[in-house]
Order: structure tokens, then C-alpha cells, then sequence
């Protein structure tokens, strides 16, 4: 069981791994291309893919066996890497970024996994750890990136991510037994699959790219209506198909609905974190309310907010295991709200800084480990990893809508430098963003009230 936990581990922390890199590089990046519109697609780009494969994949694994599709993300994973590592233009570039995309399905899969290889009541703990797996890999694409990028180029990271992939795929294919097929009765309906996928792609396409084009610009609301409309017809879809491939009727289920509303109004506020307190550390100290700090130590003031979410997956596992998600639930989104009370009160100092994202990060990653493990014991067996993909998707709509919100509460009262250049969030908008994410969190744990007390998962 211990080679399980730890293979799953690894290539969760390579999915997350190689979301965080490309922020230790884009200074690299825009130096190089000259471009920061051209930099921003390998971010977005990459989060659009992720998004859309993290839904289709996990359903597809739940049918052909998870096993062999995450083999085939990670081998994908691999070829994408290599191709950036070894790219001679953007365009090259652009596409290895694009496949490496598909690493964005590893956690639906991941706990899909843990529910089929482990005991009964070592599901949640498992699931907890590849949250950690997530924590460990974001840091290690931030710090190990940097070193890396520093050392010797941005082409560095895409080889590292390419030898960190392979070793996932050998961990994988070594220590996890093969995955069962689910037997049909019905024909699968891909039509639901084929609407579903660029629905998704166009919302989170508008949500990203919106504010650069314009909120009324003809391609934020032909990309919108286009994908809106989509989204309409896949509902359509499903509701009438006898065996969806994606079946909206999950959401009947209050706890799937319970969990998937919480990680909306998680993903808008407190994952917002690492924008807010970038912005916090990096302003100039002539703002009143910045730190004046570089990049570099900005980063690492994050960093043991990290680590210490590398004990908060298990611990909410554990609680979970005992008490049922409602309490796990109930514990992180009181701290997290507390962590953004403290904020409030006290961001003057770095050493301050540093103790109030640990905080905020452990109640946030308590809160991201409990939504799988709910969904896994409310879900039947085969639907595990189409429920997690699922919710990775509204993660990712609901963090691009909440990055755009903050944004805007930062910009409501700024102040421009004494050699009129850039302007600077002034305390007041600080404290205006951190009260709307302070709210926003408090609605997030009241939904935990709405879980029954004490239910556990009955269904793994």
C-alpha cells in the first residue's frame, strides 16, 4: 500500500509541478519573446487544456481503467516537455506547453485510484496525502524552478518537468496494479463528451482572456454566448442520454452540489492567495502599505505556508475518516477565514506575512482535501474520477473569475510612484479585497452546515 501512496504521490506533485514552473520563468520567458501577451498563453493555454482533460479523462478512466489513461497523461506529459525543452521557436514552444496541459487531469485520476487500491477507511487519508502532493509539487515548481531558471536557462524547467513525468510514469506502471473496465450495458454517449469539453474551454477562454480583450468586446461576448450556449445543450444532453458521459445529475446529490459550491467560493477567495500577497510584498514601501520586497524573497516568504500544507491533506483526511467531512470542512474554512482576519490586522512585517499564509494555506488545503473525499463517498464507484474531474473544472472557472475580482477590488484606490509611473493598490483597497475574501470564506464554511452531521463515506 505504502509503493501505491507514494507513486500516486509523485505524479500528483508532477501535475502541480509543472503548473507552478512556468512563473519562476516568465521573466525569462519575456525577456526572450518580447512579448508579454505571447508569455501569458503558455499560462493560459495551459490551464484551458488541463481544465477541459481533467473532466474528460477522468470519466474515460472510470471506463477503460485509470491506470492506463494517467500512464498515457503522464507519456503525453513527457513529449511536451521535451518538445519545449528542446524549442527553437514559439510556436514549438507553445505546443510542448500545451500537451504537457493534459498533466492538469492527474488528481481526478489520482483519486479515483486511492478509492480502488485502498481499504475502506484508508480513502481519506490517502486522498489527503495527494492534496499534500499538490502542496509539495506547487513549491517545488516555484523554488526548484527559480533555481534552475537562475542557474542555467528556461529551457532548464521543461527538461526537469520531462525527467520528473518519466519517473511518475515508471512509478506508476510499476507499483499500481492494473485498473478494471466497467462493463456496458448502453452505449456510451460521447456526444455529452464532445459538447461538454469546449463548453468548458470557451467559458474559461472568455473568464481569462476577457479583461485583455475588453468585457464588450465581440470576441469576449461571441466566446461567452458561444460557450454558454454549448453548456446549455450538453445539460440538454445528458439529462436525455441513458449513460452520459458526463451526468449532470450528479449535482442532485447535496453533498456532490455541497462540495462543488464550497470549492467555487474557496477557488474566488482564499486561492487567490498568492495574487494578493505577490501584490502585498512586491509593492514599494512609499505606498504605505508594501513590503518593498523582490520576487525572489516574496517567494520564499510563501514558502512555509507550503510545507506546512504538506500536513493538512492527511490531517483532513484523518478527520474526515472519523468525523465525516462537515467537521474537516467546517475547521478549514474557519481558519482560513481567520488567517484573512489576521491579514487585516497585521500585514506590516514579513515575519507576520509569513505566519499568516501558513494559516490561510493549511485551512485552504484542508478545504481542497475534503471536497474529493466527500465526492468519493457520495458518487458510485464508477463515477469517482468523473465527480473529481468535474470539480477540478469548477476550480478553474471560479479561480480565473476570482483573480479577475480581485484585481478590480485592488484597482478601486491606487497610487501612482513619484516619477508618475505605475500605480500601487493603496491599504485601503487591501483592506477592501481581504473583507470580500473574508466573506466569501465565511460563506464557503457556512456550506458546510448544509452537509449531514457526522456522514462519512458511505458509498467507498
Amino acid at each position: 500500500m505504502a509503493a501505491i501512496i507514494a507513486a500516486l504521490w509523485i505524479a500528483e506533485m508532477t501535475g502541480s509541478f509543472e503548473t507552478a514552473m512556468i512563473y519562476a520563468a516568465l521573466k525569462a520567458l519575456i525577456a526572450d519573446f518580447k512579448d508579454p501577451v505571447l508569455v501569458g498563453w503558455l499560462v493560459t493555454t495551459y490551464l484551458l487544456i488541463g481544465a477541459g482533460a481533467a473532466a474528460l479523462a477522468g470519466r474515460l478512466g472510470d471506463i477503460y481503467g485509470r491506470r492506463r489513461v494517467l500512464l498515457v497523461l503522464l507519456a503525453v506529459g513527457v513529449a511536451g516537455s521535451l518538445i519545449s525543452a528542446f524549442s527553437i521557436n514559439y510556436a514549438m514552444l507553445l505546443t510542448g506547453r500545451a500537451m504537457q496541459g493534459l498533466t492538469g487531469a492527474i488528481l481526478p485520476l489520482t483519486v479515483g485510484l486511492v478509492r480502488e487500491n485502498l481499504p475502506r477507511e484508508r480513502v481519506p487519508m490517502g486522498i489527503g496525502l495527494m492534496i499534500s502532493g499538490a502542496s509539495a509539487g506547487t513549491a517545488g515548481g516555484l523554488v526548484i524552478g527559480g533555481m534552475i531558471v537562475d542557474h542555467y536557462s528556461w529551457h532548464g524547467i521543461f527538461a526537469g518537468s520531462a525527467v520528473f513525468a518519466a519517473v511518475a510514469f515508471v512509478a506508476i506502471w510499476l507499483c499500481l496494479p492494473r485498473s478494471p473496465r466497467v462493463a456496458r450495458t448502453a452505449p456510451l454517449d460521447w456526444l455529452g463528451g464532445v459538447l461538454f469539453v469546449p463548453a468548458i474551454l470557451a467559458l474559461l477562454l472568455a473568464i481569462s482572456s476577457g479583461p485583455k480583450w475588453g468585457l464588450f468586446d465581440a470576441r469576449t461576448l461571441g466566446t461567452l454566448a458561444g460557450g454558454a450556449a454549448l453548456f446549455a445543450l450538453w445539460v440538454r444532453q445528458s439529462l436525455r442520454a441513458v449513460d452520459p458521459l458526463f451526468d449532470v445529475r450528479l449535482f442532485r446529490n447535496r453533498q456532490v452540489l455541497v462540495a462543488n459550491l464550497t470549492t467555487a467560493l474557496v477557488a474566488m477567495s482564499t486561492l487567490q492567495i498568492t495574487l494578493v500577497f505577490s501584490v502585498l510584498l512586491q509593492a514599494p514601501r512609499w505606498t504605505m502599505v508594501g513590503l518593498g520586497v523582490t520576487a525572489t524573497l516574496a517567494g520564499l516568504v510563501k514558502l512555509p505556508s507550503n510545507i506546512g500544507s504538506l500536513f493538512a491533506g492527511p490531517l483532513s483526511g484523518w478527520l474526515t475518516q472519523r468525523h465525516g467531512g462537515r467537521i474537516g470542512m467546517l475547521i478549514g474554512g474557519l481558519l482560513t477565514s481567520v488567517g484573512w482576519l489576521m491579514a487585516m490586522a497585521m500585514h506590516g512585517s514579513i515575519t507576520g506575512i509569513a505566519v499568516i499564509l501558513c494559516v490561510i494555506s493549511f485551512g485552504a488545503t484542508m478545504l481542497f482535501a475534503v471536497g474529493p473525499t466527500i465526492l468519493a463517498g457520495a458518487v458510485p464507484p464508477d463515477r469517482t474520477s468523473e465527480a473529481a474531474g468535474m470539480m477540478t473544472v469548477v476550480r478553474q472557472a471560479f479561480l480565473g473569475i476570482g483573480a479577475q475580482l480581485v484585481t478590480l477590488l485592488l484597482a478601486t484606490h491606487t497610487v501612482i510612484g513619484p516619477d508618475g509611473g505605475a500605480s500601487y493598490p493603496t491599504e485601503r483597497a487591501f483592506m477592501l479585497t481581504m473583507g470580500v475574501i473574508v466573506a466569501l470564506s465565511l460563506a464557503a464554511t457556512a456550506l458546510a452546515l448544509a452537509l449531514p452531521k457526522g456522514a462519512q463515506e458511505d458509498a467507498i
